[in-house]
């Protein structure tokens, strides 16, 4: 692989990972050295994390607005939950990522949300409502505070019976799970409708239902999502389709990964902690001080005001009192009139005027609303917690990164801004004016998601490449309807359309008619 700004005398060492269980694993391991905050002692080197997180990640300005609707922040968020999750490391502790377990496969398959199944996980399947054999194929839906309102299932604490207990950390996430929950289910009904018993068993039914599903999920993963948030030309690297390839007797086309010599594995992919603790978590650099959450509860459409994430006393308010809790934080019962607002979230034909809102562009500077993060001492800034997992997990500096990709590195660096995450911010303000990841951040991400998809056997890049959802029909019509303007690529609008959730206001208020 070579870039444009590449010194081609470096060589790349990429090793592979020696795990094949799934485990964490690094892209940079052996020969690397390790990135440090300044300081003699492990002390000065916290405290130099904590002061240039506070004092140059903070600003009383809140950040400039990107080009990217704010539903795609938590769109990634909901992605990141279904391929990553590390009970097991600590923020006080080193780490050796060879030991942590990934207890989500990396894999794009929404094991989020079908868990183990509905023999294995039954409690998430709806046992009232079944198919014709009697089969629990149907996701379970709960309700909110108003009946009205659809939720995630929860049981009589409040808590959600959900393959990711992350996935109610906050109210956009949860309704994002929603939303599948009920794509899943509205096509199984279809699906349902037009079979024939004496042939279709419910099992059937629902793996061809769950198949369709996750397709559709990791078809607006990387022609959505991925294309938004990695370089134009990382993205056309990382997969590519050559139409000419063979002749009358062999395949019409080829698929090519390009990025397999920055992330490839042995037997099964793991997921690199160069992703998952640095490039991937450029996202929170996007999120907003306050969103508003539908029109009915906003009072008109003219309003600029809305509710935080996370709200702390003292130190992030709404700046105007918005109807329910102060903030949008998950864990209980969907507050009444909380239904989001979908073309608020994304861009729908619907969407017009200052909507739907923009995420903030990706950089080093974060909103207040991530000041204090829950379950910590006040402030307890998101910022420092990221700075200072880096420097646990033992990081390699952003420039040894940049060079073994074969990318030029930024110059003049900080000593801090050499924390990996730091740097990938900081490169993408510079390099893309905080539109998109700059060259090392698309790279690592276009690389692991590429190869996520690579690495799984039944994703739609290995079975079908060249699906749509325009393929899947039902009694010879269209399952799906694209509403989405963008000609030849289906979007999560399309997807959130075919949950049946209401999308904009005239839909919002029949729900709380």
């Amino acid at each position: 692989m070579q870039h444009a700004n590449a010194h081609s005398i470096v060589p790349l060492n990429v090793p592979h990972s020696r795990s094949h269980d799934g485990r964490f694993g690094r892209l940079f391991g052996r020969g690397f050295t390790t990135w440090s905050p300044p300081g003699a002692t492990d002390a000065e080197k916290t405290q130099a994390i904590r002061t240039f997180a506070i004092d140059e990640m903070f600003t009383d300005d809140e950040p400039a607005d990107s080009l990217t609707p704010v539903g795609y922040t938590y769109l990634g968020q909901f992605i990141d939950h279904d391929i990553t999750f590390d009970p097991q490391s600590s923020l006080t502790k080193h780490n050796d990522p060879d030991g942590l377990q990934n207890f989500r496969s990396p894999r794009f398959d929404l094991d989020s949300l079908y868990g183990r199944g509905p023999d294995d996980q039954p409690y998430l399947y709806d046992h009232t409502r079944v198919l014709h054999d009697g089969y629990a194929g149907f996701l379970k839906v709960g309700r909110g505070e108003s009946p009205k309102e659809h939720d995630v299932q929860r049981n009589d604490e409040g808590i959600a019976l959900i393959g990711d207990p992350r996935n109610d950390e906050n109210r956009i996430v949860s309704q994002l799970q929603l939303a599948f929950v009920l794509a899943h289910n509205s096509t199984l009904q279809k699906l349902a409708d037009a079979a024939d018993p004496a042939v279709q068993s419910g099992h059937d039914l629902f793996v061809e239902a769950q198949r369709i599903t996750v397709w559709f999920y990791q078809y607006v993963v990387w022609n959505d999502f991925v294309s938004r948030i990695v370089a134009p030309s990382v993205f056309a690297e990382a997969i590519s389709f050559d139409e000419d390839a063979g002749d009358g007797d062999g395949p019409f086309y080829t698929v090519t990964y390009g990025l397999k010599d920055v992330y490839d594995w042995s037997e099964n992919p793991f997921m690199p902690v160069e992703f998952s603790t640095a490039a991937y978590r450029f996202g929170h650099s996007m999120i907003r001080a306050e969103y508003q959450i539908n029109f009915p509860l906003q009072g008109g459409v003219g309003t600029q005001f809305g509710k935080p994430i996370f709200s702390t006393p003292g130190v992030t308010q709404p700046s105007v009192p918005v109807p329910g809790p102060p903030d949008l934080r998950g864990g209980s019962p969907l507050p009444d009139r909380h239904s989001l607002q979908w073309d608020w979230f994304f861009d729908f034909p619907s969407s017009g005027g200052p909507f739907p809102q923009m995420a903030h562009k990706i950089d080093t500077h974060l909103s207040k609303s991530v000041f204090t993060i829950p379950g910590g001492p006040t402030p307890n800034p998101l910022a420092e917690l990221n700075i200072r997992r880096g420097w646990r997990m033992e990081l390699p500096p952003a420039t040894e990164v940049a060079h073994a990709l074969h990318i030029r590195p930024i110059e003049g660096l900080d000593p801090m801004e050499e924390s990996l995450w730091v740097y990938i911010l900081k490169e993408a303000s510079e390099q893309a004016d905080g539109e998109h990841l700059g060259a090392v951040g698309s790279t690592i991400v276009a690389a692991v998601f590429s190869g996520l998809l690579r690495g799984d056997a039944f994703s739609y890049l290995n079975r079908d490449p060249h699906w749509t959802p325009a393929k899947e029909t039902v009694g010879g019509a269209p399952l799906f309807e694209k509403i989405s303007t963008v000609d030849g690529k289906w979007e999560i609008t399309d997807l959130i359309k075919a949950s049946g959730l209401p999308i904009d206001g005239g839909a919002v208020n029949t729900l709380f008619a």
